[in-house]
């Protein structure tokens, strides 16, 4: 595939992106107290005894799922930017609101340019004219201006098709392009959702969170 699959397309929108520190949390949004009520009360003679029993009432309160992004391209400030930092590990992981796809990378270096968006399918396979079906009814095709394993076998050593098991919405991630310091993964979902990209440093990392549910 070539590197210029997405970025003509995206460069005419507007960025969005946002620089964090630390690791992003996510929040089981239900909620659920409980209150309890005991009333006991036992009266004794030679002839009668009276019982009550208790009483437990359990009240379940859910908080709506705050919007998240939108299904717009998106991209870094300088989607071109390449970087000496390799890949080191791509994985999933939801909330009760999001699923959320993490690619992250390791070495020196400033973070690469990156740019989100959802693309028809089928994808081309690196820089072959083969093209390739990837599992569910959308594909978010991500690209970064990194090696997610370089020249000398360093980096990612992960599978590069995926299908993840501990999510329900994203059904397949698979690298279609690592090139000339490019990397490229097609992400499969069931449907389009709004997303949102954000980018952390310790370790350094892109973070897609997509909105699969609006209520919990």
């Amino acid at each position: 595939m070539t590197r210029g699959w997405l970025v003509p397309a995206v460069l005419l929108l507007a960025a969005c992106t946002s620089s964090k520190s630390g690791t992003p949390s996510i929040t089981d949004l239900s909620v659920t107290p409980t209150t309890t009520t005991t009333l006991a009360s036992t009266t004794s003679s030679t002839s009668t005894t009276s019982t009550t029993s208790t009483s437990t009432t359990t009240t379940t309160t859910t908080i709506p799922c705050d919007a998240l992004g939108d299904t717009a391209a998106k991209q870094s400030a300088d989607p071109l930017l390449m970087s000496a930092l390799i890949g080191a590990d791509i994985r999933t992981g939801d909330d009760v609101c999001h699923e959320r796809i993490v690619i992250e990378l390791q070495g020196e270096g400033e973070f690469p340019g990156w740019a989100v968006a959802y693309v028809p399918g089928p994808v081309t396979l690196g820089q072959s004219n083969e093209t390739v079906e990837i599992a569910g009814n959308a594909i978010l095709l991500v690209r970064m201006g990194m090696w997610m394993q370089d020249m000398e076998f360093r980096g990612y050593t992960g599978p590069t098709q995926i299908f993840p098991t501990n999510v329900d919405h994203i059904r397949e991630m698979r690298m279609v392009d690592n090139w000339e310091g490019v990397s490229v993964w097609a992400i499969g979902l069931d449907e389009q959702y709004p997303f949102t990209v954000d980018v952390y440093d310790g370790p350094p990392r892109l973070v897609i969170d997509i909105q699969v549910r609006e209520e919990p």
